[in-house]
């Protein structure tokens, strides 16, 4: 039995059947071929990754499938490997979670089965804990992903201590000076939906200058606000369309509004010229129901309701 699997085993004997354990053991022994001769990028075999990972999804106390899954996660990356194959050994419960890795490593939709997403949570562990072998740029756009998408998951999946430690391992490799936390705290007037990918894009640019960090910094921040009005606007166009929809919803609704002061303004006119007033009543709500009706109509609400009426 090859060493590098038995602590794994070990820690297994207690709780797995024969049957399971000679399953993992099998998982190990196709992972360790499918990546004989590859190096990860601190040297190491590759093997090493996956019997990580499958070690710790086993001290979450993951069902033997997810151990397996864990031993054999990357071993579809390739052209010439078919999940077929897979299949014949260890069956449609090990090979759908390997696929479903697999796909949402390629940007699939992340998946309801909490098993995969337990995989790649220990995945991000691994490879977080080795991170500084990567390059800075990269270093910083994992940590950047793993504070907003895997720490969040950990804390879903009650592991506390994981999140901890992702968020700890992350947040080491962010703070390279005042340049990127300048860039960070300018960065939250933008929207959600595209703040990380601005923030990969800057991290990458500066983790790339040797030099002129300032100067980047400062043409970046000069031009975060007009990007964030940009960005945006859409959704401000959209709350102006439901809140001009809501109160404009009825025709009730905009005279409960101008009814009080159009009453207040015919007293004060009447008071001084009763001529003025008279002007004022027969010009003005008329025109206000003009207008109101032009509104309704840009809205669809004035089609809407006329098709009710037919």
């Amino acid at each position: 039995m090859d060493t590098l699997i038995t602590p794994l085993l070990s820690q297994l004997t207690d709780r797995l059947n024969s049957g399971d354990l000679g399953l993992v053991e099998l998982a190990y022994e196709r992972a360790a071929e499918r990546h004989e001769g590859q190096l990860r990028r601190s040297g190491d075999p590759y093997i090493t990754h996956p019997v990580e990972v499958a070690s710790m999804v086993a001290a979450a106390g993951a069902d033997p499938a997810t151990i397996c899954a864990a031993l054999l996660h990357d071993i579809v990356d390739g052209p010439d490997f078919n999940l077929g194959c897979l299949g014949s050994e260890f069956g449609t419960e090990i090979t759908g979670l390997v696929a479903n890795v697999t796909a949402m490593d390629r940007g699939g939709p992340v998946p309801t089965d909490d098993r995969v997403l337990l995989l790649k949570l220990f995945d991000r562990l691994h490879n977080m804990r080795t991170i500084e072998h990567m390059a800075p740029h990269k270093q910083r756009q994992k940590s950047l992903h793993t504070l907003e998408w895997f720490v969040p998951l950990a804390r879903r999946l009650d592991l506390a201590s994981v999140a901890d430690e992702l968020q700890s391992l992350a947040h080491a490799r962010l703070d390279p000076g005042p340049a990127f936390t300048a860039v960070r705290a300018a960065s939250v007037i933008l929207p959600a939906s595209a703040r990380r990918r601005y923030l990969h894009e800057w991290s990458a640019e500066l983790a790339t200058l040797p030099t002129e960090r300032r100067a980047y910094v400062v043409e970046l921040l000069r031009g975060v606000p007009a990007l964030a009005v940009v960005l945006w606007r859409p959704q401000a166009h959209s709350l102006v369309r439901t809140l001009l929809t809501t109160a404009f919803a009825t025709l009730l609704r905009p005279w409960l509004v101008l009814t009080p002061p159009l009453a207040w303004l015919t007293y004060q006119l009447t008071r001084s010229s009763p001529a003025d007033a008279l002007a004022f009543v027969l010009t003005v709500p008329p025109a206000l129901s003009a207008l109101i009706t032009r509104i309704r109509t840009r809205l669809g609400l004035e089609q809407h309701r006329d098709t009710e009426a037919d």
